[in-house]
């Protein structure tokens, strides 16, 4: 009886897989940049007394900001998302993502 054949060499061929490139990086989302980068920052606005800004982010584009976003609680219990453009108004649009529907605010919507 002759010894058994040897099995074939197989080879692992690993193709290095390039990731997707982030959303920021092709400009199809605006990159947050937060106004105090860490909790050094809030406790020093919070010292200053001057907590307005807390928790306020900019969101940019091509290194100008678009819009700056905070939310608060308001005295109804409600959640309030507060949207400061920083462009011109009309290249603005408020896209509310709900569970059922989508709600769209456009730039010609009249102010309360």
């Amino acid at each position: 009886m002759s010894p058994p054949a040897p099995e074939p060499t197989r080879k692992h061929h690993h193709e290095a897989v390039q990731p997707e490139p982030s959303p920021y990086a092709t400009e199809a989302r605006c990159e947050p940049q937060l106004w105090q980068s860490n909790s050094e920052a809030v406790a020093e606005v919070m010292r200053s007394g001057d907590t307005e800004d807390i928790g306020d982010v900019d969101f940019t584009d091509e290194d100008s900001t678009v819009v700056t976003v905070h939310v608060s609680h308001s005295d109804d219990g409600m959640c309030a998302v507060h949207l400061m453009p920083m462009c011109n108004d009309d290249r603005i649009r408020v896209e509310l993502h709900r569970e059922k529907d989508l709600a769209i605010i456009e730039p010609s919507s009249r102010p309360v």
